[in-house]
């Protein structure tokens, strides 16, 4: 009897539980509801901007493949079939980089004197006999780096590209061996250097698109950018050089390279220096496989000069262009949008680079609240630019029946 009076009654205890079962229930849901929520990512759009101008009829040559491009951002437009074919003595400047790379050279330096040897006065016949271009040596003669490299770019030198290529790198085997494998680097996927460091063999073959990356490398070097700009020089022996690109100083020419073979045509790697929006920069163009090197080089000056009108300002991203979005757990989607209009100046009917950069936000962030931004990076016509994103519409916030089925 005693031991029945100690049990709780069935009563009691289902009263007891029903407690329990209230508090637990009570404790969830203030955790549930009072619970921070979940940050909001970002998913980028894919924006493709791009100058909206139309392009301007490039004047390209009537014969051969052509290329245009700015330095050092590559190629803007090509034409005729980029088949890689023999590019004569534009094949120097490939050269004279290369050696560079291997024997660098400030602009202004000297740099280390070589003496010619019976070899080189050998190689110098082998060019006579052949009716190449070719500058005069000795043997004993000393030359600087500088000054072989004035040689081959000025006069065209086949003899002293040789005689050069062999000092930096012991054989003309082991120049192409170097230079076939640093091309690719440059982006030179056409572009084969054959059995001379001349041009003057055939077997070293370019395209004009291979041809304006070389040059926009090219005046990228200090050294080779001083010289290929000079009228005249003067040699020990040979005496004083001249130039046989004609077109310095007429329309902005600046340089690069002439060349003529029989198997090649004519063949003209230009630099043009050009003022676009009030900014100094350089066009690089290439003609190559023209019937003669008067019609490559007298084809370039349209060329340069319809590319150098054919850059505009525009604007390329209105304000409100939605750049984001949100995605909402609980349902629904809200974007960003750009502030402001981005306008930039850039080459007609081009594609302009771009990144969108958004931040996690918490749900209460407020329209209008700045969440990103877009970025254009510099150009050579053109400064970096940055325009500020942020919230376009205000976040839901979701029910009590969501926060209570999503407690975390």
């Amino acid at each position: 009897m005693k031991e029945l009076m100690k049990r709780p009654s069935r009563k009691f205890t289902l009263a007891g539980n029903g407690l329990l079962i209230i508090v637990i229930l009570a404790v969830y849901c203030l955790g549930a509801l009072g619970r921070p929520l979940p940050a909001l990512q970002p998913v980028t759009a894919n924006l493709q901007l791009k100058n909206p101008t139309a392009s301007a009829a490039l004047k390209w040559p009537a014969v051969g493949q052509a290329a245009v491009g700015i330095n050092p951002s590559g190629v803007l437009a090509l034409h005729g079939e980029q088949t890689a074919i023999p590019i004569a003595s534009t094949a120097k400047v490939l050269t004279a980089l290369m050696v560079l790379k291997q024997r660098p050279l400030a602009a202004h330096q000297s740099g280390p004197k070589i003496t010619l040897t019976s070899a080189d006065v050998k190689i110098y016949h082998q060019y006579v006999a052949g009716d190449g271009s070719v500058s005069a040596v000795t043997a004993g003669e000393t030359l600087t780096e500088y000054q072989m490299l004035q040689a081959i770019l000025l006069p065209s030198a086949n003899n002293i590209a040789d005689s050069l290529a062999i000092w930096a790198f012991g054989s003309l085997p082991a120049y192409a061996n170097f230079a076939n494998g640093y091309i690719r680097q440059l982006g030179l996927t056409h572009t084969h250097v054959g059995s001379d460091a001349s041009g003057y063999d055939p077997t070293t073959v370019s395209t004009a698109h291979d041809l304006v990356l070389l040059g926009e490398a090219a005046m990228q070097e200090p050294a080779l950018a001083e010289i290929v700009g000079q009228t005249s020089a003067d040699l020990p022996v040979a005496g004083k050089i001249q130039n046989v690109n004609g077109l310095l100083g007429t329309d902005g020419i600046i340089g690069v390279k002439t060349g003529n073979t029989e198997q090649a045509g004519g063949v003209f790697l230009a630099a043009k220096q050009a003022t676009i929006a009030g900014k100094k920069l350089i066009l690089i163009a290439a003609v190559v496989g023209s019937n003669s090197l008067y019609d490559a080089m007298v084809g370039s000056l349209p060329l340069l000069a319809s590319a150098q009108e054919n850059f505009s300002a525009a604007e390329i991203l209105p304000a409100k262009t939605v750049v984001g979005s949100y995605k909402l757990p609980w349902g629904g989607t809200v974007t960003a949008v750009s502030d402001k209009p981005l306008a930039t100046l850039a080459w007609n009917g081009s594609m302009i680079p771009s990144e969108i950069k958004l931040k996690a936000i918490n749900p209460s962030t407020k329209p209008g609240q700045i969440v990103g931004a877009v970025q254009l990076p510099q150009s050579p016509v053109s400064a970096a630019q940055t325009v500020s994103a942020s919230l376009s519409e205000a976040i839901s916030q979701p029910s009590v029946t969501w926060r209570l089925r999503h407690p975390i």
